[in-house]
């Protein structure tokens, strides 16, 4: 309602004035994150329970379309620095991601 949001607002100045000249944003939200219960003890609850049964008579559901998904364009050069890197296969050579622990 917009008495809570009048109420959150005044107490969020009070905090704006205590730190006026410093930089405040993640002061804010800590000070808002940690005072929510205080902020919503107001709050009306509202609580809706409502069951509705639908009934469809001759209309199949319908799967939602589907959109293509696009490949990523490569150019020339990114086409032959992946076909250096892997074999015939496309496949990255044995023991590419292998750390060497002896030195």
């Amino acid at each position: 309602s917009s008495a809570i949001k009048r109420s959150i607002l005044d107490k969020l100045m009070v905090e704006v004035e205590a730190n006026l000249g410093t930089a405040m944003t993640y002061t804010l939200f800590e000070y808002a994150k940690d005072n929510k219960e205080v902020f919503m003890e107001n709050q009306p609850v509202n609580t809706v329970t409502s069951v509705s049964n639908s009934i469809s008579i001759g209309t199949p559901e319908v799967p939602p379309s589907k959109k293509k998904e696009k490949k990523e364009q490569l150019s020339k050069t990114q086409k032959r620095k992946l076909a250096d890197k892997t074999d015939n296969k496309g496949e990255l050579p044995r023991g590419w991601n292998w750390v060497d622990v002896i030195k």
